[in-house]
């Protein structure tokens, strides 16, 4: 038996269809609203800080059609949002995986950089073929393994992972960490790692030799810190000359070296078997731009000081949490049952712990969940937080933050959106998605920023369903006349009410989850759709009548 998955987002269900979107959204530089912050107190033995935080005022205008203006002047960091979804392949026998493949796609949420998108489908269609390749190579031999030896499959089956990470993404480059890991029975699985880095307004694959002001310099850079970084034991021997020959080709028995553009640096990366053995794990050197002027070249590089680096569970992250100039060792841990659902979190800073056991009670947020993956967040004003986000019921995702900035790990609080497969790559820019349930279930995501306090903040009231959608839009098909505000553009003065006849398709790409939905019209025009529900009610009104005299079939999910 065969299966298939394709997972679009957030919530998994035969009826939930997510819409395109034609909007742009800026990057929010000062907060307007906070998501949900929970508050405890202090139940353990060691002191607990509770960092809070008050949300900033804000201004927000609506023209005589409803329709906001805020959003789309809000100021830009130049950072493109992104999403990263997954397709899935799988060969059942007796109810036993034999064999998967799980592929990243990596998508622009919103519109404007045609060049790029066209490189990304093209690195995402070539990821499936090759992805296609390696199960069809393997199936048969799964299957042959499995009948002669079905012990083999119990805990484990044969698998191959191609997982995109979003490193950077703004106005210059998108810089991207492709993980290619595979598994066939073997002592140990397979683990490579490539960096990819397009420049955004063209399309074009750079090279290190593109963004280096001194590619030599760069290259005696990298030489100097593996000795000063590593013990000299764990190298192959003769590895200098393969360190050479993977900067500066001639031999055809090597690639060439691995890097990463990131917002404050350059990282080269030698994977497992390039420099030294299995057991020596990948090496890295990192080449900071505030350390080494003249290396790159100045489009490439930026001012910033913050950062942003993903943290798996169990994993261990160095970073200078409170600028002391020392790095301090970072990690934290889910306490799972024998189902492996989440409880009490451990966070670690290097030799001071934070265990959340005592707080769930008052805070639900506090726990982990099914899955867990996180982020150290480095602040452009010196803060460094870890955000956790956690796999709960139907696929949904929630939120938790804690403070490392003192060195002690404090609880901040917890929220329900969730960052889902959108990366964060800036602190000052990045998606937050939320489940809507206004004329269907789709899901939307709003534009965020770490606030004072740790927690995201976010300066606009519309959430908006993504450019990617498109292919799985949630349309919605009248059978009644409806008045709604129709317009062209974004100006002020071309927006009208219009009175749409039965029978119009209204496909929805924006919401602000109370007063209306937008909605893309056949006819490419973007309408209104005003919508109210009492607090106490479970059902949107149209006009005073029910979504469900208003539309032939209106798609939630329960």
């Amino acid at each position: 038996m065969k299966k298939k998955k394709y997972e679009a987002l957030k919530y998994t269900a035969a009826a939930l269809v997510i819409a395109a979107a034609g909007l742009t959204g800026g990057c929010a530089k000062k907060a307007s609203s906070t998501e949900r912050i929970s508050g405890v107190e202090n139940g353990t033995q060691q002191e607990i800080t509770l960092a809070g935080s008050e949300p900033d005022a804000s201004d927000t205008g609506a023209d005589a059609s409803g329709t906001e203006s805020s959003d789309s002047q809000s100021a830009s960091s130049g950072v493109l949002p992104l999403e990263v979804t997954t397709e899935y392949n799988n060969d059942w026998e007796d109810n036993k995986a034999l064999l998967s493949v799980k592929t990243s796609q990596v998508h622009l949420l919103e519109k404007g950089h045609e060049a790029l998108e066209k490189a990304l489908d093209t690195l995402n269609q070539k990821n499936l073929n090759d992805q296609n390749t390696f199960f069809k190579e393997n199936q048969e031999d799964a299957r042959q393994m499995y009948q002669e030896a079905p012990e083999m499959f119990e805990d484990s089956h044969w698998e191959s992972e191609l997982t995109v990470m979003a490193l950077r993404a703004d106005e210059t480059v998108v810089s991207l960490q492709q993980r290619e890991y595979s598994w066939l029975g073997g002592a140990h699985p397979n683990t490579y790692s490539r960096g990819i880095c397009y420049d955004t307004k063209t399309g074009k694959e750079l090279s290190l030799q593109d963004i280096a002001a001194d590619y030599d310099g760069i290259y005696d850079y990298v030489c100097q810190k593996l000795v000063e970084e590593n013990d000299p034991d764990i190298f192959f021997e003769g590895y200098e000359d393969t360190v050479k020959a993977m900067f500066y080709g001639g031999e055809p028995d090597y690639g060439s070296v691995q890097w990463f553009l990131m917002n404050d640096r350059v990282v080269i990366l030698f994977n497992q078997y390039d420099i030294a053995p299995y057991a020596a794990g990948q090496i890295c050197v990192e080449i900071p731009f505030a350390e080494n002027a003249g290396l790159f070249q100045k489009q490439y590089e930026t001012s910033k000081t913050s950062y942003v680096k993903q943290i798996q569970e169990n994993e261990i992250q160095e970073a200078d949490v409170n600028g002391d100039g020392k790095k301090e060792a970072i990690s934290y841990t889910v306490d799972r049952d024998e189902y492996g659902i989440g409880g009490a979190i451990t966070v670690t800073c290097d030799s001071t712990s934070l265990n959340t056991e005592k707080l769930i009670s008052q805070d639900y947020g506090a726990s982990g969940g099914y899955s867990s993956e996180g982020y150290l967040i480095h602040t452009e004003d010196g803060k460094t937080y870890l955000y956790l986000q956690h796999q709960s019921d139907n696929d949904a995702h929630y939120i938790n933050v804690f403070d490392l900035s003192k060195g002690t790990p404090a609880f901040v609080g917890s929220l329900d959106s969730s960052w889902s497969g959108s990366p964060i790559t800036d602190p000052e820019c990045f998606p937050l998605w939320d489940r809507m349930d206004v004329l269907g279930t789709y899901s939307a995501y709003r534009i965020y920023h770490i606030g004072e306090g740790g927690l995201p903040k976010t300066d606009e009231t519309v959430y908006r369903l993504g450019n990617m959608y498109k292919e799985y839009p949630v349309t919605l098909v009248s059978t009644r006349e409806l008045e709604v505000t129709v317009g062209n553009d974004s100006s002020v003065d071309s927006w009208k009410q219009e009175t749409l006849p039965s029978g119009t398709s209204y496909t929805i790409i924006a919401t602000d989850g109370e007063s209306f939905v937008e909605a893309q019209l056949t006819d490419g025009r973007i309408c209104r759709i005003p919508v109210t529900k009492a607090a106490d009610d479970w059902e949107w009104k149209i006009n005073g009548v029910s979504e469900n005299d208003c539309f032939e079939m209106v798609p939630y999910v329960g």
